[in-house]
């Protein structure tokens, strides 16, 4: 493989070994310090007192973590791993898998070698086995980040096709960090391919195998007709040591997807998740005991945000509107309220006034910048606490922490045949959408991730969404 990939292997694991020194010294000096408050409020035999240099001796810990990361293949871009990354979701359950193992192994080990654990806190190994589990992935993230802000660890791949899909595999590398795909060229049957998105077209589909030798490429993303695609694969084995088929048929389930062989016969097993029985009960349970706990927690905060509406507004505290849930059945969704109390009068005048404006509403059923919000409504926006009340809905069974968010009637158009695969599932506080952007993405797209969420669905899916949407929320990411 290319050298961009094996920097691209050699900084991840670095960032895998950084992440648990981080984590591990972060919470050895807060269970220090910890410890030392509680002696100075007079506590006998408190907590926290260990030497943290005793934890200078866990040094391999970060080795053995990027090792297990290894074998689970988390790594790319080298010819010992795959050419294109997993999917971010499960990048984290492999991340998870593997710290999970690595400080349940610390533990071990040390029982195993007759060791007592005296001089260590078992609090240290747990916690921080838990906050690498969940903090694994942001230090990759930010590598990435920073590897394509340098232009550094990039891959080189060609693009074969100039369809809908190869157009939109095209613009999403130009953007993505993640990937780390360098899109060198493109090639189509046409001769001209991708060219007024800025990507160089390097010739004909009869040119793929050739060029890219010359240019030493050895990836090839290939968004073709199966027929095409099968006609040319005798050629493209000759060279390409990957070759990525992307199908031009977007809405099946690809996550968790697997190959399959009959008798030589090749074949990829697709997972609907969201018709295992088992799947759906411990969603449903999850949502209940969740949002019980979150109710309990946010009562003080929303105690706040009721006082700080009814002082800076007049109106109520609560604005509810009829949305559709489940199989299309007709639910009220809470909320904070965030505008004036008179909003749709106020609207009705601003369409009849600014036309621009009625048009902004009929596409997306909202304002980027709407007067009718008051000043504390804007900030609860921003924050997303006007949703908070929604842990009601979501007591009663109405909707689910994940999901689809519930739209009103007059945008079911919008979905098309997509609604029927939309309304199959129960809406969400939060969704695929509100972490991919949030109010920065088109209706078109919104469509495209509710979709793609609902035939995809998964627990491990529905964890990295509410790990994304903290971080969405504090960094008040796409809201408005």
């Amino acid at each position: 493989m290319l050298s961009g990939g094996r920097v691209r292997v050699v900084a991840l694991g670095v960032a895998d070994a950084f992440c648990v020194c981080v984590c591990w010294a972060f919470v050895v000096c807060g269970y220090k310090l910890f410890g030392h408050c509680l002696r100075l409020a007079g506590v006998a035999n408190p907590i926290g007192g260990y030497d943290p240099q005793t934890y200078l001796s866990f040094w391999p810990v970060p080795l053995v973590f990027c090792a297990l990361n290894a074998l689970l293949e988390t790594y790319h871009g080298n010819a010992l791993y795959p050419s294109a990354p997993l999917s971010p979701v499960e990048e984290m359950r492999r991340l998870f898998g593997s710290s999970l193992l690595t400080h349940t192994g610390v533990i071990a080990c040390l029982g195993f070698a007759y060791q007592t654990l005296d001089g260590y806190s078992r609090v240290v190994v747990a916690v921080s086995g838990l906050l690498v589990a969940v903090g694994a992935q942001s230090f990759r993230n930010w590598t990435r980040r920073i590897l394509a802000a340098r232009g550094w660890g990039q891959i080189s791949v060609v693009l074969a096709g100039s369809g809908e899909t190869a157009r939109h595999v095209a613009q999403t590398l130009e953007d993505d960090a993640y990937s780390g795909f360098r899109l060198v060229g493109c090639f189509a049957e046409d001769g001209k391919g991708l060219s007024d998105l800025g990507v160089p077209s390097l010739g004909t589909l009869h040119d793929i195998v050739p060029e890219a030798r010359r240019r030493d490429v050895k990836i090839l993303l290939a968004c073709q007709d199966a027929r095409l695609f099968r006609a040319q694969m005798k050629e493209f084995s000759s060279w390409f040591t990957y070759v990525d088929f992307i199908p031009t048929v977007r809405a099946f389930p690809v996550f968790g997807a697997r190959a399959v062989c009959f008798d030589g016969i090749g074949g990829l097993e697709m997972v609907n998740q969201r018709r295992m029985r088992a799947q759906r009960v411990q969603k449903w349970l999850l949502d209940r005991a969740l949002s019980v706990v979150a109710l309990a927690f946010a009562l003080p905060l929303s105690v706040l945000i009721a006082a700080a509406i009814k002082l800076t507004s007049r109106g109520p505290v609560f604005y509810r509107q009829e949305r559709l849930g489940l199989g299309g059945k007709l639910f009220r969704v809470w909320k904070f309220r965030s505008m004036a109390a008179d909003a749709d009068a106020r609207l009705r005048d601003l369409a009849a006034a600014d036309p621009s404006l009625e048009a902004e509403w009929r596409t997306n059923f909202k304002l980027a910048r709407d007067p009718r919000v008051t000043a504390i409504g804007r900030f609860l926006r921003r924050t997303s606490l006007d949703e908070l009340p929604q842990l009601i809905n979501v007591f009663r069974g109405e909707m689910a922490l994940v999901g689809p968010r519930p739209i009103v009637t007059a945008e079911v158009p919008r979905y098309g045949e997509a609604y029927d695969t939309f309304a199959s599932v129960r809406p969400g506080i939060t969704g695929l959408w509100q972490v991919s952007g949030r109010s920065d993405t088109d209706y078109a797209r919104r469509v495209a991730l509710d979709t793609y969420y609902v035939l995809n669905w998964s627990p491990w899916m529905d964890v990295w969404i509410l790990l994304r949407t903290v971080y969405a929320v504090l960094f008040m990411r796409g809201a408005r």
